[in-house]
């Protein structure tokens, strides 16, 4: 009886790159988030991308944005910052931690791959890092120096208790100059070019970084300009804000300048 309920089943064990996963979020601290949802205009854009595309260029809307967000940090440093106890550590670059799907032998995984000095490269230069990194992993190396050295830090850690191990990384994260070496100065995710459905993303996001992004689906919305209804695609983002480090009015101001270069296609 007991067998028809539970019906077929399987088991299997936990990765090691899922128990990293793990173990880093329990390690972070929660700290105290303000969450802003936009929606951008990147119908110019779309259409910018889509021509160097046809002209031969590799690039994507997700670089386009990432290269816009760097370079608003780069323009205040005061969000491009790092906390330690009773100190804002304010750095000059902007290093960008992004989540790097790649296949490995439990399936698509995500790697973390720290894009640096991101606020003096261009879209085209960050699609073709993003894409060096996914060649690497395809060739069996290292996708950058970040993963190697996490990777062969957990693989010893895994010995210890969990306890110790969840410990020892929320340690590392009370030293700014280590957390950017390990995982840069803030962090975008997407999970638009996954699905196209409209709404935004609310990820998990602690940890002693000033602010950090989370990128959902375009999709297309009608927008009445000049007397005229038209269709305009437009990206749902999400900003987090540390509250601890941030208040609302350079994060405004921050918000506005990022709406700016990313609306008004600066740079393609």
């Amino acid at each position: 009886m007991a067998d028809e309920l539970v019906g077929d089943y399987d088991v299997r064990p936990i990765s090691l790159r899922r128990m990293m996963t793990i173990d880093g979020l329990d390690a972070v601290t929660p700290g105290h988030r303000t969450y802003g949802l936009v929606e951008l205009d990147v119908t110019l854009a779309q259409a910018r991308i889509t021509a160097l595309q046809q002209a031969g260029e590799q690039v994507t809307l997700f670089a386009f944005v990432v290269a816009c967000i760097a370079k608003a940090l780069g323009e205040q440093p005061e969000l491009n910052a790092i906390r330690s106890a009773r100190r804002i550590y304010r750095f000059t670059d902007v290093d960008v931690s992004l989540a790097i799907e790649v296949d490995t032998p439990d399936g698509p995984h995500p790697y973390q791959y720290a894009l640096r000095r991101a606020q003096t490269k261009g879209a085209l230069d960050i699609h073709a890092e993003i894409a060096a990194a996914r060649a690497r992993h395809a060739a069996h190396e290292a996708i950058g120096s970040e993963s190697r050295r996490f990777e062969a830090a957990m693989r010893w850690m895994l010995w210890l208790p969990r306890f110790m191990r969840v410990a020892l990384l929320r340690l590392t994260t009370r030293f700014p100059l280590v957390v950017k070496r390990w995982t840069g100065t803030t962090f975008v995710t997407s999970v638009g070019k996954f699905a196209r459905m409209p709404g935004f993303v609310i990820p998990f996001a602690a940890g002693p970084m000033a602010v950090s992004f989370a990128l959902g689906s375009v999709v297309d919305k009608p927008v009445l300009r000049g007397g005229e209804l038209r269709n305009h695609a437009f990206l749902a983002m999400t900003v987090i804000v540390n509250h601890d480090l941030v208040d609302g009015g350079p994060a405004a101001r921050f918000v506005a300048r990022l709406q700016a270069l990313i609306e008004g296609a600066v740079g393609l």
